[in-house]
């Protein structure tokens, strides 16, 4: 993202951050949205977001300790393009 972009009351998504199982419990998982949530309020945004499966117990119990918590009021909506 270019820091010419207007981020004024945006949200970031921080998408897939995946950490290979070899690599967990290093301190990885938490040093990675750190890295984007700090970049993204240096551009002037405000929310951060992020999809977790319901079924993901790993990635929610990676997701809740860096403050992120679900909201039952939001649905993610998707379209296949392909079939």
């Amino acid at each position: 993202m270019s820091s010419k972009h207007s981020t004024a009351g945006a949200a970031i998504c921080t998408g897939r951050l995946p950490v290979g199982p070899d690599r967990r419990r290093q301190g990885i998982g938490s040093a990675l949205p750190a890295a984007a949530e700090e970049r993204f309020v240096r551009l002037g945004g405000r929310r951060g977001d992020t999809v977790v499966l319901v079924r993901n117990e790993t990635g929610q119990h990676a997701w809740r300790p860096a403050g992120y918590t679900p909201e039952e009021h939001r649905r993610r909506w998707a379209k296949h393009l392909t079939p």
